[in-house]
């Protein structure tokens, strides 16, 4: 018997052998804020953090990503794509700021269900200009140093528990994303 588990866009398929990747059209990790939106606030005056101060993000200007790969071979999975259990899967998850404002204090959350986290995995990179490609995000981030796995706040990314997460609203160092930059994380994770 199949089990679906859905999760922010994000769809895996369990059977007894294999997963079943779907990618759908909407973001797949948290900005902390319902789909396409975010809070703001006025001259950093967090009691600004209401409905009132509530704006719908641009898809087209400010895009949130999830793209998953082999590890193995770096090649990329496509939506119905099936591995078997064991298998090492990297997760890239971005954020294309194609704005001309930087954008700052992002927090990025990601549960993983049905995935056990490879230690000392997590990855990060802010080099990409806005517009490259997903193969080229994930080749940049691939080849840098791996961040240690706290939540301790020496790192703009970690995991607690089963949730990877970058910003400081988990405990991180703050995320600053640039002006008509890409910043990507990556992580692995073997199907359970």
């Amino acid at each position: 018997m199949l089990k679906n588990h859905s999760f922010l866009g994000w769809r895996r398929t369990v059977g007894a052998a294999a997963v079943a990747f779907a990618f759908l059209s909407m973001p797949t990790a948290e900005l902390w804020a319902a789909d396409n939106t975010a809070t703001g606030d006025i001259g950093g005056v967090d009691a600004d953090l209401t409905d009132s101060n509530t704006f719908t993000l641009n898809s087209s200007t400010l895009a949130l990503v999830k793209a998953a790969f082999l590890n193995s071979s770096g090649a990329a999975l496509s939506s119905g794509s099936s591995v078997p259990k064991g298998t090492l899967v990297d997760f890239l998850i971005y954020v294309d700021n194609s704005t001309g404002v930087g954008v700052s204090n992002v927090n990025i959350s990601d549960p993983l269900t049905g995935f056990t986290y490879q230690a000392n995995s997590i990855k990060v990179d802010n080099s990409q200009n806005t517009g490259a490609t997903a193969a080229a995000i994930y080749a940049s981030v691939d080849g840098q140093s791996a961040l240690d796995d706290g939540v301790d706040g020496t790192d703009v990314a970690g995991i607690s528990g089963s949730t990877i997460s970058a910003g400081s609203g988990a405990g991180n160092v703050q995320l600053d994303i640039a002006a008509s930059k890409v910043w990507a994380i990556l992580f692995t994770a073997s199907v359970d």
